[in-house]
């Protein structure tokens, strides 16, 4: 790793946290520091970027997906590849990516959604092929789910104080991971849905977050998949702080806990999130996973659910 150079003295420190903590003497914050010496501003309407910290500062051109939006409507189809060609590939080196990230990845950044290439002559996925992006997902319309016969039904973890209700009958049994899977093999092909609340959610991505890798380790082992359902919308999700029985009950912040989500999708193949309304609509949805026959495993749920095909 480099030296980091401090742009007031010229002084030299092994760490950002080093020159971080020295900025003190200059009696400068680090949101003034970085908006002086390495001066940006939003491609739309011009205003200098907001500093949030050092990664989000050097990773964004914009400071509100307002902004990317109306800028991505002004511009050429061919200066909107650019831009995109340029943001992955930069962050592929910065964060050593291996997949070509998701849709929950990309709400989360300064990057269009997965639907805003549907109507463009350019493609997301021939931009990450070109610089080296694996392809995690096959980016199915849809997923077709078997009804499920009498004889089935969905079993359900000990630990799963309030389970829901299904068109099949439920059995309450110790579970390896997850909280709900099917009791036929040949229709859920190892899969396992995690049921989290908003709360839960922060929880398992802040102080949990050790054990659940943990848990997605020992699932990969036996080849199973963890489907984590949230019963939240990705809005909320991603502004919980603004939500007044949400901030005074956790200290994470929204970017730190999504932050760990993308490190979550990036090291591991067997797991990934669904972000949906509510309580009624996991119903649905877990009963519609564990009945597809693995194909929810290669399918990306959070694009198939924003563009109303799940």
């Amino acid at each position: 790793m480099g030296k980091e150079k401090c742009k007031v003295c010229d002084k030299e420190f092994a760490s950002v946290k080093s020159l971080h903590g020295h900025l003190k003497a200059h009696q400068l914050r680090q949101a003034q520091y970085y908006q002086k010496y390495y001066s940006k501003y939003d491609k739309f309407t011009g205003e200098i970027i907001k500093f949030k910290n050092r990664d989000q500062y050097f990773d964004t051109e914009f400071n509100s997906r307002t902004s990317l939006k109306g800028w991505l409507k002004k511009v050429s189809d061919q200066e909107a590849q650019a831009y995109c060609e340029k943001f992955l590939k930069e962050r592929k080196e910065r964060k050593r990516l291996i997949y070509a990230p998701s849709q929950i990845e990309l709400r989360s950044l300064m990057f269009p959604p997965l639907h805003y290439f549907k109507t463009k002559k350019f493609s997301y996925l021939n931009i990450c092929s070109s610089i080296g992006l694996e392809r995690k997902y096959s980016y199915k319309t849809k997923i077709e789910s078997q009804k499920l016969q009498d004889d089935h039904c969905i079993y359900v973890d000990t630990r799963e104080q309030k389970p829901l209700s299904f068109d099949v009958d439920i059995e309450v049994k110790k579970l390896n991971f997850g909280d709900y899977t099917l009791n036929d093999q040949s229709i859920c092909d190892n899969v396992y849905v995690e049921r989290k609340n908003l709360i839960d959610f922060i929880g398992t991505m802040s102080g949990g977050f050790e054990r659940f890798q943990r848990e997605v380790e020992r699932a990969a082992v036996e080849g199973a998949y963890i489907a984590v359902v949230v019963e939240s919308s990705y809005g909320a999700a991603t502004n919980f702080n603004k939500l007044p029985v949400i901030r005074n009950k956790v200290r994470a912040t929204p970017e730190f806990i999504f932050h760990r989500v993308r490190d979550l999708l990036q090291s591991y193949k067997n797991v990934q999130l669904l972000f949906v309304k509510n309580r009624s609509e996991s119903s649905q949805i877990i009963q519609k996973l564990l009945s597809s026959k693995g194909s929810c495993r290669d399918t990306d749920l959070q694009f198939l659910y924003d563009t109303n095909c799940l």
